[in-house]
């Protein structure tokens, strides 16, 4: 077990922030501590750039020290967000979940981008966190005085992304200080936890912290104002259930269909391919699923080109899409991508000159690629820090569980069958050598 007070003075004299007593007043989170990151530079408008997290801070000239090692990174997308990834915003708002009873929020922390915390649906608010390794990520976040003398409660816009190359089973969240072999767990006292008095989305949970995958995928636009569309795989939610103490949050089991139709959470270089609908040839908005490679090697067509419209409000709003209904409609399923298309649009054998997983239609695009989705879990929670507090920085740390693969039937016994032939060998080359 760490030495408290020893971390304490280790902080003082390190280049993360020192932990100083502070005169009383609701602290006031000012921003990313990027002392322990590589920020990466805003690429060009749809190219991808990354901030990298090391376990230990950078050196005073930016490289990074031997023997620091990462395992996560922030990424970011121009025009919908840029370096560095994750900004913090101060501005007091109401909490509009389903609580007993709404708080005042004091701001925010989210992706660097221009929406505000207020910003409406798909602004572009959530922190995108790649897991890439399995060991903690820890990312560091500033604190000040405030001139009042309460509490303060901070949403956080959370996404993890899973591209450890292998499945994971579930993740933590802890609050603490300082980051890599120093970090050292927040407990009672320090006046800093997650929120319980903040209630998470979806507004119907009533619960303080949750998780889930997106709702294209997963979810009953009846349910949200923002869909039209059901979820392509099913009508209801599904992420991890999560356990909230003071300081740490931790996944329990799955609710909803996800760990059913694909086991563990997958890691982005193995989720499924599909067809989309680029139905406005607009690269800023989302293209629409339209069919999956299933399990039988079929491409399974949910959902057809067309409107899905609704009374939102007083008016007709109208989106593209339909989703079938499989105890009606059925799913069809094809063999080939072109195959699809042609099921969808007629005239589709123009796509013939573009190259296999492309077809243009029109001035739309029909496209096969990998559903990114499904290696996304959103996290919805809310940190509390106290009055008086006696630390100006902190740090929430991302761990992450590997999925442990059952070996197949009758390994065990191979696997004594193979040390047995191994130690009769060794036997028979010692009588050789004799």
């Amino acid at each position: 077990m760490k030495n408290r007070n020893r971390y304490l003075g280790t902080m003082i004299a390190g280049s993360l922030a020192a932990l100083m007593p502070l005169a009383a007043g609701a602290a006031t989170i000012t921003g990313w501590n990027t002392s322990n990151v590589d920020v990466g530079e805003s690429p060009d408008d749809f190219e991808t750039g990354a901030s990298v997290i090391y376990d230990q801070p950078l050196e005073s000239d930016g490289a990074v020290p031997a023997g620091a090692e990462s395992s996560g990174q922030i990424v970011f997308t121009p025009p919908e967000s840029d370096a560095p990834g994750i900004k913090v915003i101060n501005e007091s708002y109401l909490d509009t979940g389903a609580g007993p009873s709404s708080i005042m929020l004091d701001g925010c922390i989210m992706a660097s981008s221009t929406a505000t915390c207020t910003s409406g649906f798909q602004s572009g608010k959530r922190i995108k966190q790649q897991v890439t390794g399995l060991e903690p990520v820890d990312l560091v976040f500033d604190v000040s005085d405030a001139t009042d003398d309460a509490a303060s409660v901070y949403q956080v816009f959370g996404r993890l992304i899973n591209v450890t190359g292998q499945a994971l089973s579930g993740f933590s969240i802890d609050l603490g200080f300082g980051v890599g072999d120093d970090f050292v767990s927040a407990v009672a006292g320090d006046g800093l936890s997650f929120s319980t008095l903040f209630t998470a989305q979806p507004n119907s949970s009533r619960l303080s912290s949750t998780t889930q995958f997106p709702f294209g995928l997963f979810g009953d636009a009846a349910t949200n104002p923002n869909f039209l569309l059901d979820g392509f795989f099913d009508d209801e939610r599904t992420g991890f259930n999560l356990e909230q103490e003071l300081t740490t949050l931790s996944s329990t089991d799955y609710y909803g269909a996800y760990q059913a139709l694909f086991g563990e959470w997958l890691s982005q270089e193995d989720v499924p391919q599909a067809v989309f609908w680029d139905f406005d040839n607009n690269d800023e908005t989302d293209a629409l699923l339209v069919a999956w490679l299933n399990d039988d090697g079929k491409w399974e067509v949910r959902r057809n080109p067309g409107e899905t419209c609704a009374d939102v409000d007083g008016s007709l709003t109208c989106t593209q899409g339909i989703t079938l209904d499989p105890d009606t409609l059925g799913y069809s399923e094809y063999n080939a991508f072109s195959d699809v298309v042609s099921a969808l649009v007629a005239g589709a054998a123009a796509c013939t000159n573009l190259p296999g997983d492309e077809c243009l239609v029109g001035e739309t695009y029909f496209f096969e690629d990998g559903i990114e989705d499904l290696a996304n879990l959103n996290l919805n929670y809310a940190i509390s820090l106290a009055a008086d507090v006696v630390f100006d920085s902190f740090t929430i740390r991302t761990s992450v569980t590997p999925a442990v693969i059952p070996l197949p039937a009758g390994a065990p016994l191979l696997a004594g069958g193979i040390g047995l032939l191994a130690l009769l060998r060794r036997r028979a080359a010692k009588a050789k050598a004799a």
